[in-house]
Parts: C-alpha cells; sequence; structure tokens
C-alpha cells in the first residue's frame, strides 16, 4: 500500500508505506531506522472500528523518513499526557511481541532486574492487541 501525502506548507510530497505488523515492525526498525534518539511528533489517542487506539509518529535520528506506529486494541496507556507536546527524544525502548500482545515502552526500567522484559517500573509504554507501522519518505511527486 502506497499513499502520497501532501505537505502544502513544505509544498513536497510523502509517499506514506506499509511496513508491517506486529512482529514486522519490530524486526525493521533496526539500523538507520531504529527508533533510538528519534522525537515524537505527534501522539493522538482515539477510536477506531470501536477499539481504542494510539497513533504516534516519530522523527527518526538517522534517516530523513517518519515512522508512524498505531497501537490497536489498547489495553493499558502508560503515558501520562502528551508526550508530543514537549521535545520527548526516545534514549532506550522496549519492543516486545509477547503471545497476542504487543508492549512498547518509551522510557524503560533498566535496572539490571528490569533490563529484560516487562517491569512495574517501565514508564511511557503501551499494551495493546496490534500495531502497524507506515514510513513516511520524500517523494518526487507527480
Amino acid at each position: 500500500m502506497v499513499v502520497l501525502l501532501l505537505r502544502s506548507s513544505l509544498k513536497v510530497k510523502d509517499i506514506m508505506k506499509l511496513i508491517g505488523h506486529d512482529s514486522d515492525i519490530i524486526n525493521y526498525l533496526v539500523d538507520d531506522l531504529t527508533l533510538l534518539n528519534a522525537v515524537i511528533k505527534n501522539f493522538k489517542k482515539h477510536v477506531v472500528d470501536g477499539l481504542p487506539t494510539i497513533s504516534i509518529i516519530f522523527e527518526l535520528a538517522y534517516t530523513e523518513a517518519d515512522v508512524m506506529l498505531i497501537f490497536k486494541n489498547v489495553f493499558t496507556n502508560g503515558f501520562t499526557g502528551n508526550p508530543a507536546g514537549d521535545l520527548y527524544q526516545i534514549d532506550s525502548c522496549k519492543f516486545y511481541h509477547i503471545g497476542s500482545k504487543i508492549y512498547f515502552s518509551a522510557d524503560p526500567d533498566e535496572s539490571e532486574d528490569g533490563a529484560d522484559g516487562i517491569s512495574e517500573d517501565d514508564n511511557d509504554f503501551i499494551l495493546c492487541g496490534s500495531v502497524e507501522g507506515y514510513i513516511f519518505e520524500e517523494g518526487t511527486g507527480e
């Protein structure tokens, strides 16, 4: 799936490409596409198909592309407030596919006890049923 989005203020077109779902995304976000040192540009809570959903757009640090993750069927939202309102940089994160659930923490517990797996001391986290991801790359447009 490819979608063109027009950013009128910049007069360029971005191409939005589907990265994948669940584990596909976790495996895709490596090297230059890592979420480490990315900045949260947009954070939105909404309802899609009757299910609580959170969409986050990340400005990646090592490439010109942005990534949007859509967390669907959100069971727990551990974010307080809107992280896009501040300059929220991801210094460390956890992103797991555990059974039938997806877990993401933008401020994980990095202690010896909490470094691996889900920790009650993780902050700014989402536990949900699925996630899909998109990458925005600058296109030439027609």
